[in-house]
């Protein structure tokens, strides 16, 4: 385990198909013609506009990120509504519903997590690229694993892929419709339930100690956008009960320093997506993360009751050994800024 204290400042970081035919008379034969000749070609062109929109095929989803609705999952947010609207199958109560409810924070970041597993079927998927459409039954193609990540090999068909996806729920006449969201892709698709049994991911706890009436200030970078909603984003102050991640703030970290940094270790276009600002109740604290806390910078540094700050302790992705779930940071770590 590596952690660094950063020397450089405080921890606060400074067709529509347009056809307009000429109707002619209904005792002119060759008019007559030419508008039913205009009247097939219009139904050829729906029919070709909607085999592009619609792809009813039911070949396997079999090429995972090769065609992307979205880039991150707050584009994909973005373009939720209208990608729900498209889904010609679903209820239009259901599809209300969703669209409704993902502009709420609580209600998207309380998606779940899934694997679509192979042979799962899709009713209605998206696909991105210049070709974009909505799917009509995808099942979830069998993409086989050979060897073990240390290289032994598996025995043919025994081992497959599977995809991790958010999702929610709503039940309607009796039928479960299920909204998911594969991780890979960011194609929004749907399914008949019955509801998935949501996978529990093992959390990650990245402990100290804290002086109680100062503060906390923290956030998390990455150079792919927000880390996604997990049941294990939470923190608790001793060993009072887990809250989810709370102190949202805009500001609190602002140094230029501080994104300087960062940005050595990630790339130029690493950001700070989640920022904290709490008052300390407690001398232990313990932030809980899911794994992805694994490939991002976690930014921490303290605040005294009487003003004076340390600075920042930097977890880098390079900070954690092989799938390790419990880091504590010493005392030592703690270094007053002057």
């Amino acid at each position: 385990m590596t952690l660094r204290n950063y020397e450089g400042g405080d921890c606060s970081f400074h067709c529509i198909l347009l056809i307009n035919p000429i109707i002619r008379r209904a005792s002119d034969i060759t008019g007559e013609f030419q508008m039913k000749k205009v009247i097939v070609l219009l139904s050829l062109a729906i029919s070709v506009l909607a085999s592009q929109i619609y792809a009813n095929d039911g070949d396997p989803w079999d090429k995972w990120g090769a065609a992307p609705f979205a880039s991150s999952l707050e584009e994909a947010r973005g373009k939720a509504y209208a990608a729900i609207d498209s889904f010609s199958i679903m209820p239009m109560p259901v599809k209300e519903y969703f669209k409704e409810n993902l502009l709420s924070d609580v209600f998207f970041e309380g998606g779940k997590i899934i694997y679509l597993t192979p042979m799962m079927l899709l009713e209605q998927m998206w696909t991105g690229g210049v070709h974009s459409r909505v799917m009509n039954q995808k099942p979830v193609a069998q993409l086989p694993i050979l060897k073990s990540p240390d290289g032994r090999p598996y025995r043919a068909g025994s081992v497959f892929e599977t995809a991790k996806a958010l999702y929610w729920e709503r039940e309607y006449k009796g039928q479960s419709y299920i909204l998911c969201l594969p991780l890979v892709c960011f194609n929004w698709c749907w399914m008949f339930g019955p509801t998935p049994t949501p996978m529990p991911d093992r959390c990650v706890e990245i402990i100290f100690n804290a002086p109680i009436g100062g503060f906390v200030r923290w956030g998390i970078a990455s150079n792919f956008g927000p880390i996604f909603p997990s049941a294990c984003n939470a923190q608790r102050q001793g060993h009072s009960p887990w809250l989810a991640w709370y102190g949202k703030c805009d500001d609190c970290i602002r140094t230029p320093a501080v994104n300087d940094f960062i940005r050595e270790i990630l790339g130029e276009k690493a950001d700070i997506y989640h920022k904290y600002l709490f008052l300390v109740l407690g001398e232990r604290q313990t932030l809980r993360f899911s794994t992805e806390v694994w490939g991002v910078v976690t930014y921490i540094c303290l605040e005294y009751p009487d003003g004076s700050r340390t600075k920042g302790v930097y977890i880098r992705p390079q900070d954690w050994e092989k799938e390790q779930y419990e880091l504590f940071i010493p005392g030592t770590f703690w270094v007053r800024d002057k």
